[in-house]
């Protein structure tokens, strides 16, 4: 077995990428349209994986788009372009679910919620005089996160309508069966440990616990549908809520887990299942972002370590790294190096789901590997950032906490400037 972890991000383009971009964007002031959207969907492929497909034919572009569970298809004849995507399909009209598209559609800038043969879909169209490169790609992005996210909520929410033209691959038995083993097991002992605890001393750990388990589930287990609506509804609501208190929030975070704890096998089975994306739901943001969480919160283990607390010293550094990944979409040395973080502190899941950890010896850092991986990784964006370069003499490699909170030191001495 082998699980690929974390969500996809479209966040920091390489060079060739960025020089179609330029490409289509003169292709189109140069009104020659279709050559500049043909030009428009190479900028638009992924390197990780094929979910863009285009044909130019005789004066027509026709085009296909994987986001998720959805397939979005589209065409253009030179004078319009127009893409569509099927949410959900119904026997027999739903009042309640039409009130509730035609509520969405005053919250979207590019695109509409529509009926058309049974179905409700999802439009886009537009002359080609007024749709630039960038009009496009806000457009079919809004079009296919929409949708993705859509289906489940709606479907979850309006029994009568029918799950129909869904793009999903499902998960081996045996990796169902560990993937729902550990979102059970992380959820039970985290609150488990939460009730040992004195809930107003604490209660900056607690919020570290609940919040570190959230992304922990998100960027190793990848949840989809309700349960991933859940969560991000959980972080948006824990960290903008202004009315709550800290006490609320930790109890608001332990009723949602444990009302997810509740949820059947079968329920949770039916949000595990492997996807494709074009488009990244966070938004671009540079390593000052990731600096801002490490300075905000890597000084608070020093209370846990000192008062014998060193579980949740570990799930702050692990929130770091977590809250980091969920939030932001950020380039690839940084994503990939916060991700070994993630699997060295979560050792028996990766070693479970994937057959071992090479990053890990007896759950202990392995250092001869895991200097080579960082290597390797900074190799990857040395060449747009000539002076990146870790110090690997700073960084312990005798514990897991050691290490994890040493990396993050180097991580913030790291210069990705040009």
């Amino acid at each position: 077995m082998s699980i690929t972890f974390g969500r996809f991000t479209d966040a920091f383009k390489p060079k060739a990428k960025i020089e179609k971009w330029n490409e289509c964007d003169k292709l189109y002031n140069d009104k020659n349209y279709l050559q500049s959207y043909s030009t428009f969907f190479e900028y638009l492929k992924s390197d990780e994986s094929d979910t863009v497909f285009y044909t130019l034919d005789e004066g027509m572009l026709k085009f296909q788009i994987i986001q998720g569970s959805k397939e979005i298809r589209g065409f253009s004849d030179g004078n319009n372009i127009s893409a569509m995507t099927v949410i959900a399909g119904y026997e027999k009209p739903n009042v309640a679910a039409f009130r509730r598209l035609m509520e969405m559609n005053y919250s979207l800038y590019y695109t509409r919620f529509a009926i058309k043969d049974n179905k409700i879909v999802i439009k886009f169209n537009s002359s080609v005089l007024d749709c630039s490169p960038n009009k496009l790609y806000y457009g079919l992005k809004e079009l296919a996160t929409r949708a993705d996210k859509q289906d489940d909520i709606l479907l979850a929410e309006f029994k009568s309508l029918i799950n129909v033209d869904t793009r999903t691959e499902e998960y081996a038995p045996e990796e169902i069966t560990i993937l729902i083993k550990y979102y059970r097991k992380w959820i039970s002992e985290t609150l488990q440990k939460v009730s040992t605890l004195n809930r107003e001393k604490m209660s900056g750990g607690i919020s570290y616990m609940y919040l570190s388990l959230l992304y922990r589930i998100d960027y190793l287990l990848l949840p989809q549908g309700t349960i991933l609506n859940e969560m991000e509804r959980m972080s948006w609501v824990y960290f903008n809520d202004q009315n709550a208190q800290v006490p609320q929030k930790i109890t608001d975070l332990e009723d949602d887990f444990k009302k997810l704890l509740e949820y059947d096998d079968e329920k949770v089975k039916s949000n595990f299942y492997k996807t494709k994306a074009t488009f990244g739901i966070s938004h671009p943001t540079n390593k000052q972002g990731v600096d801002d969480v490490i300075n905000q919160n890597i000084a608070n283990i020093k209370w846990y370590q000192e008062n014998n607390e060193p579980d949740i010293a570990l799930c702050i550094l692990e929130y770091i790294a977590g809250y980091s990944l969920f939030t932001y979409g950020l380039n690839v040395s940084i994503r990939k190096l916060l991700g070994v973080l993630m699997q060295i502190i979560n050792n028996d899941f990766v070693t479970e789901i994937n057959g071992d950890n090479k990053f890990t010896v007896n759950g202990i850092p392995n250092k001869e590997l895991i200097v080579k991986e960082f290597g390797d990784i900074m190799a990857i964006d040395k060449p747009e950032y000539p002076e990146l370069v870790m110090d690997f003499e700073k960084i312990k490699f005798d514990t897991k906490l050691n290490f994890i909170k040493t990396t993050l030191e180097e991580i913030l001495k790291l210069n990705y400037k040009n």
